[in-house]
């Protein structure tokens, strides 16, 4: 392994880590902003597109969350199912 082979590997790593330890709980909190009234407003109600802004930010952290859970069960989707979702129990 060279060490320019290395360093590319390490800085996908490095960057996958970024994304997914701080993108998420970052969209997460944005959709929450977006979900709320502004504080300075006096009427209670949340326009339509941050509504679905906000839907937006949650489908996009409830389907990490879901890939998340079948890369860890993926032997198990192997074995029960015969299904390879990821390409990885191909000999």
């Amino acid at each position: 392994m060279s060490a320019a082979t290395l360093i590319s590997d390490l800085l996908q790593v490095l960057l996958a880590g970024l994304v997914l330890g701080a993108g998420l709980p970052a969209l997460f909190a944005v959709g929450i902003r977006l979900a709320t009234p502004a504080a300075t407003s006096t009427a209670q109600s949340v326009p339509v597109w941050r509504k679905g802004l906000a839907g937006l930010c949650f489908a996009v952290i409830i389907g990490a969350i879901i890939l998340g859970i079948m890369w860890i069960t993926k032997g198990v989707f192997h074995d029960a199912f015969g299904l390879d979702p990821f390409g990885t129990e191909a000999h």
